[in-house]
C-alpha cells in the first residue's frame, strides 16, 4: 500500500511486530508506515534502529529513509552469520560480535525520548543478546514499531533456535502481530544461492 494512503491509526500507541519468511516484505511494510509517519509530519517524534546488515544474497537490507525524514536513526555496521560464516562456531562468534555492537545503542538515551520507536531486523540482535534491554526499550516507546524474521529458510542451528525462542518472546511482548504470508514457492533464494555457508 502507497504511504499516502496507508493509515497509521492501527500502528499509533501500540508495539506492532511483523514477522514473516526471508523476502516476505517485512522492510517494506516498515517502509511505508515510515513514511506515512514522516508524511504526517512526525518524522522527529522517530527514533529507528536499523540492525539489517546491507543487503546479502538477494536478502536482507536497510531501510530507505523516506524523503523529509528529521529523526533519529543509528545503522550499526552488522555482519550476516549465517551467510558469512563457514561453520556454525563462527556464525555464532559473529552473532556475538553483532550483540556487543548493538548492545550500546538499546542504552542510547535518544531511543527514549522518541515516542515512535522503529527496529528493523530485530533477529540480528536476538541471536546473541541479552533480551531484558531490548524489550526495556520497546517498552518505553509510546509507539514502536518492529520487523523480525521468523520462518525455516535457514537450517536448524543453534543460532537459528535461539533467535526463534526469542522472536517468540517479543511476539508474547508485543500488542499487535502481523504476519506476513511466505513469499512464491521458488523460494526467497535466487538459483545457485545458498541460505547458509556451513
Amino acid at each position: 500500500m502507497p504511504a499516502n494512503t496507508l493509515s497509521t491509526r492501527d500502528y499509533d500507541g501500540q508495539r506492532t511486530l511483523v514477522i514473516g519468511e526471508v523476502n516476505s516484505g517485512k522492510t517494506r511494510l516498515t517502509e511505508n508506515v515510515l513514511a506515512a509517519w514522516t508524511a504526517q509530519g512526525r518524522s522527529r517524534e522517530i527514533a529507528v534502529l536499523d540492525l539489517a546488515p546491507q543487503t546479502r544474497q538477494s536478502i536482507g537490507g536497510r531501510l530507505a529513509l523516506p524523503r523529509g525524514f528529521e529523526g533519529i536513526c543509528q545503522t550499526p555496521p552488522i555482519t550476516p552469520p549465517r551467510l558469512m560464516a563457514p561453520t556454525e562456531a563462527e556464525a555464532e562468534m559473529l552473532a556475538r560480535a553483532n550483540a556487543a555492537t548493538i548492545a550500546p545503542l538499546l542504552r542510547d538515551p535518544r531511543l527514549s525520548k522518541g515516542t515512535i520507536l522503529i527496529i528493523n531486523d530485530a533477529t540480528l540482535y536476538l541471536q546473541a543478546g541479552a533480551y531484558d534491554p531490548f524489550r526495556q526499550v520497546i517498552r518505553s516507546a509510546a509507539t514502536a514499531l518492529i520487523n523480525a524474521y521468523y520462518g525455516h529458510s535457514f537450517p536448524d542451528y543453534r543460532l537459528s533456535r535461539r533467535e526463534r525462542r526469542l522472536t517468540e518472546r517479543l511476539i508474547q511482548d508485543c500488542d499487535r502481530i502481523i504476519r506476513l504470508p511466505a513469499p512464491p514457492a521458488s523460494g526467497p533464494f535466487a538459483e545457485g544461492e545458498t541460505p547458509c555457508r556451513f
